[in-house]
């Protein structure tokens, strides 16, 4: 039984050599002789190899060289260690950096007790020495991604926190940045600390902060971003954002998050708001200032026009005939100027709208030509065209949009030539079932431009050259009207060109491809130089504050063969109408008038209950050309929109189609009034 102890006790030590070796870790005794000052380091073989000493080292030896190698930072820390063990049993440790002979520095883990007794002189510690270098570069690496985690949150002022329970405590644990953006006391108790974030926020916001620090509704993996407002102490009104998860376990769950600082995000957000808000306030003023300008114009040139009309028909010799016939064409420039002013306005302020339908490519450019022919008196210029026969009879898209563009294109290629030929061709570019593709070219053999003006000739109010201004004339928004109006239709537009040589403008515009039958040419009756027969006898109310506007309608309806009552305002026509409803047919109503406007004008009347009240056609007289206005008087209870300056032509079918319906009111009244009798 003792031989089988013995053989046990054995193994057992072998067993915890082995173990020790595995843990670098060695056994030791240090001996001391206060008296004699003599020190021996009794060591076993891991103790040893840690040390780096040879085997066959003497206790006294071994004790110096552990002595010699021991950084120099850390001696009098052990020597003081070693004192302490004089008066105190228990066990103690400490750590220290160790130099050794063939490995270098290592980091070392050093623990003992004393071994000897109270009264006994020489002075026994029994330990052990650990090599921790692997342990230590594991602590020095969390500790470096410590201090630059710290680092980042202090430069990101990110605002670090934890929050749970446990064992029904409360614990809130936060960074320091966290300490600054709540401005909160660092020697508060977790319940003080919550209690002064919850006091900081906006009472409108409290709630959210108390739903994350609800307890109840941690679910491991949850996570939540809200945003709260902080009233700090000292920076006033802030905006915090706030991100977290619920972490930990089921049964002991908790919040771990951060807040950043994104006030001067919400700064930015409100300066720019502001600025969307005062833009959009600027480009209503401009709306309303190039609406009122229109109307200002277009009043006074509706007369001048108006007259150069009515001269026009009156018995003129040439050279007065010249004279008139040059009045009424530079009023027709001007309002051109006008109307690519507010189409450019319309454009920049979303407001242009687009029409779809049916239209003939052939008809337009006959159309444009012959409103292009007259600029070539005075010009050594001709003028041609071609249509590639490939393209469709019946195109469906914005007509309108494309005539003005090739008037622009036109009117600019015949303005700086002083000779040679101005080509409209239009080609086809592509075609893919319904849509195709169209290439319109504008050439001319004229001034021509330079790359560094061709770069410059599609900016708002510029000029390839700013001579050209002083030479032709023109207000250099054209070319960008053209180049919106492309732009919005889907298409693009480029110029070729050389100086001297003449210019190429290339237009691509996409249409759809229409079936030839839903194109209705207009019939004969719109024709403006048809006869007013089915005009004569209308009995029309005409309201027109303008003196000269008003002698112009009475003097263009008159020959028309139409009885007209005017009136100068809305409330004289408001007082012809409650007196005369029976012998009124048509009422043309202008807008803008003094004491009381058009549209009240035509809501008094359709409220007046007399017969005809309801269905007598209203046509709106306006010199506004924004987009709207035409709404606005068919929401007011007309029935057509006419824009001044009055055009004869439109005049005269507005009044002729509206005649049908007086024509029916008046079989309507004849019928009732006879089934009366």
């Amino acid at each position: 039984m003792v031989l089988e102890a013995q053989q046990g006790f054995g193994e057992g030590l072998a067993w915890g050599q082995e173990a020790l070796a595995a843990a670098s870790v060695g056994l030791w005794v240090l001996e001391h002789d206060p008296g004699s000052g003599l020190t021996r380091l009794l060591t076993n073989t891991i103790t040893r190899r840690l040390l780096g000493v040879p085997d066959d080292i003497t206790p006294e030896k071994c004790a110096t060289f552990w002595r010699s190698r021991v950084d120099s930072r850390d001696r009098d820390s052990i020597w003081k260690k070693l004192e302490d063990f004089k008066n105190h049993g228990d066990m103690r440790e400490m750590r220290y950096c160790y130099n050794h002979p063939q490995w270098g520095p290592i980091h070392v883990r050093c623990g003992g007790r004393r071994v000897s007794g109270d009264g006994e002189q020489l002075l026994r510690i029994a330990g052990f020495h650990q090599d921790i270098s692997e342990l230590h570069a594991a602590h020095q690496a969390l500790r470096e991604s410590l201090s630059r985690l710290s680092l980042a949150c202090r430069l990101g002022w990110l605002g670090v926190f934890e929050l749970g329970r446990r064992k029904d405590r409360l614990e809130f644990t936060c960074n320091e940045v966290f300490y600054e953006q709540f401005g909160l006391r660092e020697g508060a108790n977790a319940e003080e600390r919550l209690a002064a974030v919850e006091k900081c926020i906006l009472p409108e916001d409290r709630r959210r902060w108390r739903s994350l620090c609800r307890s109840e509704g941690w679910t491991v993996g949850f996570q939540e971003h809200v945003e709260l407002r902080v009233n700090h102490p000292w920076r006033g009104l802030c905006w915090f954002a706030v991100a977290c998860e619920v972490v930990g376990t089921p049964e002991e769950p908790r919040i771990a998050g951060y807040v950043s600082d994104v006030t001067k995000h919400r700064q930015h957000e409100r300066m720019l708001r502001e600025a969307k808000e005062s833009a959009e306030a600027a480009n209503a003023a401009k709306s309303i200032f190039l609406a009122n300008m229109s109307h200002e114009i277009r009043t006074p040139m509706n007369g001048i026009m108006g007259m150069a009309h009515l001269v026009l028909n009156t018995d003129l010799n040439a050279q007065q005939r010249d004279y008139v016939e040059k009045i009424h064409s530079t009023c027709e420039s001007l309002l051109d100027i006008i109307n690519d002013l507010l189409d450019f306005s319309k454009i920049e302020a979303n407001h242009m709208e687009l029409e779809n339908l049916p239209f003939q490519p052939e008809r337009e450019i006959e159309a444009v030509l012959a409103l292009l022919r007259p600029r070539l008196q005075h010009k050594n210029c001709t003028l041609e065209s071609h249509i590639d026969p490939r393209i469709p009879p019946t195109l469906v898209g914005d007509a309108l949009r494309l005539r003005q563009i090739l008037l622009n294109l036109g009117g600019n290629a015949i303005k700086f030539s002083e000779r040679g030929t101005v080509r409209i061709d239009v080609q086809l570019l592509r075609r893919k079932q319904h849509d195709i593709t169209l290439a319109c070219l504008v050439s001319d053999e004229g001034i021509g431009m330079s790359r560094d003006e061709q770069a410059r000739i599609f900016t708002p109010f510029s000029q390839a050259d700013s001579s050209i201004t002083r030479r032709f004339g023109g207000t250099g928004l054209g070319l960008a009207l053209c180049r919106r109006l492309t732009v919005l239709m889907g298409g693009r537009i480029t110029v070729q060109s050389e100086p001297g040589k003449g210019s190429v403008f290339r237009v691509e515009l996409p249409f759809g491809v229409g079936r030839e039958d839903m194109f209705v040419p207009p019939s004969l009756e719109d024709d403006a130089a048809m006869e007013y027969a089915c005009l004569r006898g209308l009995r029309v109310l005409m309201a027109e504050d303008g003196d000269i506007n008003r002698e112009i309608m009475e003097v263009l309806l008159s020959g028309m063969g139409v009885e007209c009552m005017a009136a100068g305002n809305g409330q004289e026509a408001l007082d012809v109408w409650r007196k005369q409803a029976d012998d009124i047919d048509l009422v043309l109503m202008d807008v803008q008038m003094p004491i009381m406007d058009g549209y009240t004008a035509t809501r008094e009347i359709r409220a007046s209950g007399l017969p005809g009240a309801v269905d007598v056609p209203i046509v709106a007289m306006t010199a506004y050309a924004m987009r709207g206005d035409a709404e606005r008087s068919l929401q007011a209870g007309m029935n057509a929109h006419l824009t001044k300056p009055i055009d004869v032509r439109e005049l005269t079918l507005t009044l002729k189609r509206l005649a049908r319906t007086c024509d029916e009111r008046r079989e309507a009244a004849y019928d009732a009034s006879n089934q009366n009798l």
